[in-house]
């Protein structure tokens, strides 16, 4: 770690800001930090460390002091440090938790601490950051801005506590012989973090889990054999209580027992068979060969019973299998004589129930015979009916037409020969005239009737088709009648449009005829526009040139007023200028009058005088109480500098603002800020009116073009309008015409009727009652014709049957149900028949005999064969359940065996993984019965103290003359062995010493050559801490001359390799051997002052 540059403001005592440049001052390696006791050295080194952790860099020193007393109130105390890693350029700034007034009101308020780390790019940014040039917290990149982020990051880059920083790199007053007198714990942490040797922390504890690992790991691999073993040992039992497998096991001895089945039927068991006992006891030995071959054993036993319990359920299946055939004979036997019982059954009642199934099959004969004639009677009846009421519609039809139509009901009723006329008949028919609608009451047609009406019917479809034909011919006729008010009201409707837009068309010609007059109005008022427009870009030159002055006269109004305070500033500053300087000269008269006392202060016999020469000094000055120190002198003369500074500052200030003055009032002019104000208001509203003229101009030439197309539109449209009205015309004359052609051609067309469509509805009603007539005329005679029909039907019908009457025939019809009972009687004799042949026909059924002692002897060879086949089931069932369960035990206990074996090879490798891992563990962590007991870390850190403690005894050998030499405790204090203790061998008394015995010298030169070794072991090494900069803030006031001397020179040499030494002392004879010095005074009003020599 190398220090680059510190600065104070507000800390401890100094009040204002001081920097420290500690590049500068570590030129030649080495720096002076010197002042009288008590005016602010170790408050550098405090600032350090407040910087770096948010602490103070003695122990027992609180933070609190590191805010000055002298700070204004409202003003926080900042740290600000620059610092160099391995990690690169690093800054940071801290300020301490302070009470400020508040803002309202009376009290105070706190202002909580804050930190702020950067990271800077490169070095070439060192100047301008520790300048601050770049601006307020300048940096390259934000690292952390919170407090614990700060603190984490700190530690990181440097890579030490706050207590590993004061033990190795910055040594605080009282707490420099901390590392020598640090306990185990403290001094191992201290050299673990120098020098980076958390690795082998973390081998170990990495090394640790792993011996732990492999414990659980053989662990589990044991209980996973002992599981298996118990598996296995479960599946071998038989079921639990046949001692055959269990209770011989248990009870035999671990070497060789007997086995005997408790039924007598089991094997004996070979000699080698082990209890579960005795197999568990070699798996919890771990005696894998033992056990494997006792569990093979077992697996053979149990596969041997197995065998012999299948072979013993095959036998039993074969005998309850001949059993079943001697049952199913019997049972065949039986059911066989119950069949011939129950067909025996069956032929007596169907014997009995003959008579009355051959009446009923004559009675269905009778029905089928009789049912077709009775059909054709029924529909001959139909038939008649049918025609009575077609006569009856045609008769009603002929009355209603009768009114309207005489002439086609005239039709009707023309007699035979007569031709057929539309019109009706002069005179009436004479009543002898056969009649159209006659019937016979039997039924039958008369002759002339039947061949009259089909050329009544053709004088009907005659009249219908004219009179259809009339109404069609007027069909169009009636559209047109129709239609005719309509185009009545169209006409009339485009009169009315015609005369709107002769109307329009008169406008549209006068508003054509003003337009020119417009278009002159527009263009004029367009050129007036652009005329006003043409001077808009040297308004708004004139006016850009207004606002420059407004600016400038106001701005050198203001600039008038700071040159006033300027003016007041510079005679302040040159007065109190003055002041100082007559005060340094008041004060050095004063001094130099007294200057023989101050001499007097240094006189000594048998030492000649500085200004007599002589060795006697019978009669010194005394000095007066007002005498005047060389410290005040030069107070007083930096105040004067001071002064004399700010007074130079203050007049060049003011130059710079009365030149400033004059140049804007140059620019002004003769104008103040109000007529400057006014003209650029005048030029701005010059400005705005060119602007609206150019914005009118520009709306009035489109306005005008809008104009034109407007014309062009208006004209087209207006020769359009002129066009329309002229066909519209032309048109309505035409209309006019055909409309009044169309008239007269319609008054022609309807003759003595109302209208066209009045004489096309009575010619369309006539045809639809000529076709009604001719429709119901041809129903009767269809009617008719088929009523004869099948009157001539029945009478064939009932000659050829064997029924003489229709009577008759109709009472040898059968009810529905009664026919369905009868034709159901006759089938199922005929299924019953079927039955019993079928069943005589069966095998055996015809030689058996059905008696009931016959029977009663077949039950009895039943009932014997069932409970011999009961007997046999149950015996092969038992059978077959135990070969079950041993086929099963013999299954699982052979998957229990490769279970056990796979489970005795992973405990086996597990096992053998196991050992190497935990012998390297147990050496790495001190456990090893081969080894000192030491832990891999703590025999790294003694290797690395050792080298320390070399390098510190060759610096030793120095400062002590050798009477002194370090050594680590190879023994024990305490509790156990630690290897990092330190002891002090005194050639002197050739005495072993603890540290705690040294005095405060040699506590002294002993804990800097500790120091000077840790930081030259350190700095020669990769991967640890690079301490650069090294500060010892202790003990030299307490060495001799010589030694002191022999000190100096030694951490000189220190120097010459790189680093930077700061020594923290107020011992004169230092002053003349180091050359850079930073030079800490206290004033009279206790507020320190920090110089730099270098």
């Amino acid at each position: 770690m190398k220090l680059h540059h510190l600065r104070l403001t507000g800390i401890g005592p100094f009040a204002g800001t001081v920097d420290v440049d500690f590049a500068a001052l570590g030129a030649s390696g080495m720096f002076l930090l010197e002042g009288p006791t008590g005016s602010g050295k170790s408050t550098i080194l405090d600032a350090i460390v407040y910087a770096l952790y948010g602490q103070v860099a003695g122990a027992a020193t609180s933070a609190d002091r590191i805010r000055s007393q002298f700070a204004a109130p409202t003003e926080p105390s900042v740290v600000d440090l620059v610092f160099e890693t391995a990690s690169g350029l690093h800054r940071v700034r801290r300020s301490p938790e302070f009470q400020r007034p508040k803002l309202r009101g009376t009290g105070t308020t706190k202002e909580q601490a804050k930190a702020v780390m950067w990271r800077i790019g490169s070095p070439q940014a060192l100047p301008d950051v520790i300048a601050d040039r770049a601006g307020a917290g300048a940096g390259v990149e934000v690292v952390a801005s919170r407090l614990d982020e700060v603190g984490r990051e700190v530690q990181r880059a440097v890579g030490l506590t706050r207590d590993q920083f004061t033990q190795t790199v910055l040594l605080p007053q009282n707490e420099f012989a901390r590392f020598l007198r640090a306990g185990t714990g403290e001094r191992q942490q201290v050299l673990q973090r120098v020098f980076g040797t958390e690795t082998y922390a973390a081998v170990e504890k990495q090394l640790e889990e792993m011996r732990k690992q492999a414990k659980r790991q053989v662990d589990a691999a044991q209980q996973t054999l002992n599981g298996a073993l118990a598996r296995f040992t479960e599946a071998t039992a038989l079921d639990g209580g046949d001692p055959a497998v269990t209770a011989d096991q248990d009870a035999a001895a671990p070497d060789a027992a007997a086995l005997d089945a408790a039924d007598g039927e089991g094997p004996a068991a070979p000699a080698a068979l082990l209890s579960s006992a005795a197999l568990a006891e070699h798996a919890t030995a771990l005696r894998l060969e033992p056990l494997a071959e006792g569990a093979d054993a077992q697996l053979a036993h149990v596969t041997a019973r197995a065998a012999e319990a299948a072979t013993a359920s095959a036998a039993a299946q074969e005998r309850e299998q001949t059993a079943r055939t001697a049952a199913d004979a019997a049972t065949t036997a039986l059911a066989r004589i119950d069949r011939r019982r129950v067909l025996d059954q069956l032929a007596t009642r169907l014997e009995a129930e003959k008579p009355q199934v051959t009446e009923a099959s004559a009675a269905i004969e009778r029905d089928q015979a009789a049912r077709p004639v009775v059909d054709v009677l029924r529909r001959r009846d139909a038939a008649s009916s049918a025609a009575t009421e077609a006569i009856e519609v045609l008769t009603a039809l002929a009355a209603r037409t009768q009114g309207d139509h005489p002439d086609l009901v005239a039709l009707l009723e023309r007699p035979m020969g007569e031709g057929a006329a539309t019109e009706r008949p002069e005179e009436e028919p004479d009543e002898s005239t056969p009649s159209l609608f006659a019937l016979d009451t039997t039924g039958t047609l008369e002759g002339p009737a039947e061949t009259s009406s089909d050329g009544a019917a053709e004088a009907l479809a005659a009249a219908a088709d004219e009179a259809t034909g009339a109404a069609g011919a007027l069909a169009d006729l009636v559209a047109l009648e129709t239609a005719l008010p309509e185009r009545e009201q169209a006409l009339a409707g485009r009169r009315d449009t015609l005369a709107a837009r002769e109307r329009e068309l008169e406008t549209a010609t006068a508003q054509l005829a003003e337009r020119p007059a417009q278009r002159t109005a527009l263009v004029t008022e367009r050129d007036e526009a652009r005329t006003a427009a043409a001077g808009l870009a040297e308004a708004k030159l004139a006016l850009a040139a207004a606002q420059e002055v407004l600016r400038a006269a106001t701005a050198a109004a203001a600039q008038a007023a700071a040159v006033s305070t300027a003016e007041e500033k510079a005679q302040t500053s040159l007065r109190t200028a003055r002041t100082r300087a007559e005060e340094e000269a008041t004060l050095r008269r004063r001094r130099f009058a007294g200057i023989a006392a101050e001499l007097a202060t240094d006189l000594e016999d048998e030492t000649a005088c500085p200004v007599c020469g002589s060795l006697e000094h019978p009669h010194p000055a005394d000095p007066s109480e007002d005498a005047v120190s060389p410290e005040q002198v030069e107070v007083a003369e930096a105040a004067r500098q001071q002064a004399e500074k700010l007074q130079a500052a203050d007049a060049q200030a003011l130059a710079l603002a009365r030149q400033q003055l004059e140049r804007l009032r140059e620019q002004a002019g003769e104008h103040t800020p109000e007529t400057a104000r006014a003209e650029v208001e005048t030029r701005t509203a010059a400005v705005t009116a060119a602007t609206t003229a150019a914005t009118r101009s520009e709306a009035l030439e489109k306005q005008l073009t809008a104009f034109d197309a407007g014309t062009e539109k208006a004209t087209r449209a207006r020769e359009q309008l002129a066009l329309t009205v002229t066909r519209e015309r032309t048109g309505i004359d035409e209309a006019d015409r055909a409309l009044t052609a169309d008239r007269s051609r319609l008054i022609e067309a309807r003759g003595e009727d109302e209208t066209i469509a009045a004489r096309r509805r009575r010619h369309t009603l006539r045809a639809r009652a000529a076709t009604a007539l001719r429709e119901a005329l041809r129903t009767r005679t269809g009617a008719e014709q088929r009523a004869a029909e099948l009157a001539a039907e029945a009478d064939t019908a009932l000659a050829t049957s064997a029924l003489a009457t229709a009577e008759a025939a109709r009472a040898a019809v059968l009810p529905a149900e009664e026919r369905s009972r009868l034709q159901k009687l006759v089938q199922t004799r005929a299924v019953d028949e079927g039955r019993l042949a079928d069943g005589l026909a069966e095998d055996g059924i015809a030689g058996t005999v059905a008696t009931d002692e016959a029977r009663e002897q077949a039950e009895t060879a039943v009932r014997s064969a069932t409970e011999t086949l009961a007997a046999a089931q149950s015996a092969a069932r038992e059978a077959a359940g135990r070969a079950a369960q041993s086929a099963g035990i013999a299954q699982r206990a052979g998957a229990a065996r490769e279970a056990l074996a796979a489970a005795s090879v992973q405990v086996r490798t597990v096992s053998e993984d196991a050992g190497v891992v935990v012998r390297v563990a147990d050496l790495a962590t001190g456990r090893s019965a081969d080894g000192e007991r030491v832990q891999l870390s703590t025999y790294v850190l003694m290797w690395r103290l050792d080298a320390v403690i070399e390098a510190a005894n060759a610096r030793l050998a120095l400062f002590s003359g050798s009477d002194l030499e370090l050594l680590r405790d190879t023994g024990a204090r305490g509790a156990k062995k630690t290897g990092l203790d330190l002891l002090v061998l005194d050639r002197r008394t050739d005495q072993v010493r603890v540290p705690e015995t040294l005095s405060g010298g040699e506590t002294f030169f002993v804990s800097l050559a500790l120091a000077l070794g840790l930081a030259d072991i350190v700095t020669g090494e990769a991967g640890g801490v690079q301490m650069e900069t090294l500060f010892i803030d202790e003990g030299f006031g307490s060495l001799d001359p010589a030694t002191l001397e022999t000190v100096v020179r030694e951490v000189r040499r220190l120097a010459e390799n790189g680093r930077t030494i700061g020594i923290v002392s107020h011992v004169g004879d230092m002053k003349s051997q180091i050359a850079e010095q930073i030079h800490v005074r206290r004033g009279a009003d206790s507020r320190s002052t920090l110089t730099i020599t270098a």
